[in-house]
């Protein structure tokens, strides 16, 4: 999914849309000679989530980082300033500045696609069909309500519209028995 996004957006590689987090911790412990563990990771394929309350259009003083109709957070490119507030605003990291363009970009959930009946590029391509779209409440009906586990931040704060099928090693949100085992990746 990741190299899927570069691939069709032809992204630099400092930029990434989408992001795989791996969350790991845990350890071993000795009883009476015998050790035991309690050791875990999963991994969490993250991109922008097209928020109902998006933080990076509230602080965008440019207006480039706005909400569709269709419900698509997309900068407008033209307009973009490249001040990064959009960034510092989001929890998720989800814009990013492309140097080479001297802007902001940012996952647009490939609504060109999308308008042409087709699903994103990233659900497209995950080989495990770990990714899905549709309608927010058709995927809640179908996966269930979650949408925050560890790391990832409350949902409250921006009501992300995402839905999260928890692994069984999955931790809550704030959660800090376990760590982002991958920072630079991300």
């Amino acid at each position: 999914c990741e190299l899927a996004c570069k691939d069709y957006k032809d992204l630099t590689p400092d930029v990434s849309f989408r992001r795989i987090y791996e969350y790991a911790g845990g350890d071993w412990q000795e009883d009476n000679g015998v050790w035991h563990q309690n050791v875990f990771a999963y991994y969490l394929s993250i991109s922008c989530n097209h928020c109902e309350d998006p933080a990076c259009t509230k602080v965008c003083p440019s207006g480039a980082m706005h909400k569709r109709d269709d419900g698509f957070v997309v900068v407008n490119e033209e307009v973009c300033i490249g001040c990064r507030y959009c960034h510092m605003a989001c929890p998720y990291g989800a814009p990013q500045y492309n140097a080479a363009k001297g802007h902001m970009t940012k996952c647009d959930g490939c609504y060109d696609r999308v308008a042409d009946g087709k699903k994103p590029i990233c659900v497209e391509s995950c080989p495990l069909r770990a990714l899905d779209f549709g309608p927010i409440d058709e995927l809640r009906k179908k996966h269930g309500e979650l949408a925050a586990v560890a790391p990832l931040p409350r949902a409250h704060f921006t009501k992300p519209n995402i839905v999260i099928k928890p692994n069984a090693n999955s931790r809550p949100t704030g959660d800090t028995t376990g760590y982002l085992a991958n920072p630079k990746e991300v």
